[in-house]
């Protein structure tokens, strides 16, 4: 029996085992500028680790936090994060683990009849999964490229979150900033139109909508500083951040400036295979493909095979028997043919997947690229050509308003409207970051579906003159 095991586990030996290399498909996601915009990524298995990356986000926590800050804490910090990395070493553990044949049955067993002692040992295996061997380690090759590619990508939507989140949480401080500067201007509106009311300088309809663009700037801080603090909250949460963490969190007063120039299409991934989303459809067609020829034969029937060595004791005379059995699943009531149809099914449809997938990465890629084509046309007017109008017209304002021209109101009025420009440029300039962002992320083959927002039109005008 001895020289069959040995003869086995040469056999499995000779034709490799698949192992799933996480440590070093860390390394080389790090390597991905790409992938990783600011960082490393670091696996966190003891104590120590937790420590210096801890150590690390209370220094940067020191400073403002810029985007790259940002995603630096997401990586030192995420619990989720981490559960991300670890769910994929399972995965790829798993994937690795289904190139590998099950471990044979050793059995024992002593029977006694008067004088007569028998000792039977049994070793016994599934021949169909030896002989299917090299197949399995074939699908389970592309089972852990399959979990290297995930890895990437899931990296890569997790910073990508983190970079949204960033940008919607400047954009709230910004604008905050702005409503509050509205609504201290337009409280001494309000008090002031009170007083020439009371004077007799006002009446009473004037000094009512006076009253009503003061109150509207009361419900647009709420609003804002509710915006403040959610999209804060939100970033917090996926950086990872506990309380005392949170209240040292410093982020900039603007969002980044605009680009001279827009991004061109040959600098995006031009190679549609490297995408992850191509990726993935392709080696999800190669792995049915490849499954399909086990799986095929193991719908007929499955074998199994056992080596016997019995030594038996009577009375002193030695002696020994030895032999082997094989079973086989005899297909009588079932010969598979529906499971076979499934399998040819799933092959075809996967491969039609992949060239859907194809497809729609081209078609996405250009959506994307003309969603940010528009964001940057309309950022771009907005500083070069709205805000610089209105600052003139702010500028005449205070002009006429020193030469008695104007009244208060009418240059409370055009700051109010240049205030609203601000914000209007503002959720421009944000909608272009997301809208980069996301043309990034697309061309990666990871969309994080950032929708651009409308920009705010609602202004409320008080009448002219007094």
């Amino acid at each position: 029996m001895r020289k069959y095991f040995w003869k086995i586990a040469l056999l499995a030996a000779t034709t490799g085992c698949t192992s799933y290399e996480f440590e070093q498909n860390i390394s080389d996601i790090n390597t991905n500028t790409d992938v990783v915009f600011s960082g490393q990524v670091t696996v966190v298995k003891d104590t120590d680790q937790q420590n210096d990356l801890s150590d690390k986000a209370t220094s940067i926590l020191e400073n403002v936090v810029g985007e790259a800050e940002a995603v630096q804490l997401m990586l030192a910090k995420s619990p989720a994060f981490q559960k991300l990395l670890f769910t994929n070493l399972k995965e790829g553990s798993l994937a690795a683990q289904t190139g590998r044949i099950p471990n044979p049955t050793f059995a024992f067993e002593r029977m006694v009849k008067g004088s007569e002692t028998e000792y039977g040992r049994f070793l016994t295996f599934g021949l169909l999964d030896l002989l299917s061997l090299p197949s399995k380690q074939t699908t389970s090759k592309i089972a852990v490229e399959i979990a290297n590619v995930n890895l990437a990508s899931e990296i890569l939507g997790s910073i990508m979150d983190v970079r949204l989140a960033w940008l919607d949480s400047v954009a709230a401080e910004e604008k905050f900033a702005i409503a509050e500067k509205t609504f201290v201007a337009l409280s001494g509106s309000a008090e002031l139109a009170k007083r020439m009311k009371q004077t007799g300088n006002m009446t009473t309809t004037d000094r009512i909508k006076e009253q009503l663009v003061y109150s509207e700037s009361v419900i647009s801080l709420a609003e804002a500083e509710q915006l403040r603090v959610s999209t804060r909250e939100r970033l917090i949460s996926l950086i990872g951040l506990n309380s005392s963490e949170a209240a040292m969190l410093s982020l900039p007063g603007s969002l980044p400036p605009l680009a001279e120039k827009p991004i061109e299409m040959s600098e995006l991934v031009q190679v549609f295979e490297d995408r992850f989303d191509v990726k993935l459809a392709r080696l999800d067609y190669e792995l049915a493909l490849a499954a399909m020829g086990i799986e095929n034969v193991s719908t007929y029937t499955d074998l199994e095979i056992g080596i016997r060595n019995d030594r038996i004791n009577d009375g002193g005379s030695i002696s020994n028997k030895r032999g082997y059995e094989l079973e086989v699943e005899v297909p009588v009531f079932d010969w598979g043919g529906a499971q076979r149809n499934a399998l040819q099914a799933e092959v075809l449809a996967k491969q039609q997947n992949f060239k859907q997938v194809t497809l729609a990465a081209a078609s996405g890629l250009r959506d994307a690229y003309n969603s940010y084509r528009t964001s940057f046309d309309i950022a771009q007017h907005y500083q070069e050509q709205i805000i610089p109008m209105h600052e003139v017209l702010l500028d005449e304002a205070n002009y006429n308003y020193n030469g008695m021209i104007i009244g208060v109101f009418e240059l409370l009025e055009a700051g109010r409207e240049k205030s609203l420009a601000d914000k209007k440029s503002i959720d421009a300039n944000h909608n272009l970051l997301k809208a980069e962002l996301n043309l990034r992320s697309s061309a990666l083959g990871r969309s994080v579906g950032a929708e651009t927002g409308a920009i705010a039109t609602n202004a409320v005008k008080k009448p002219k003159g007094h």
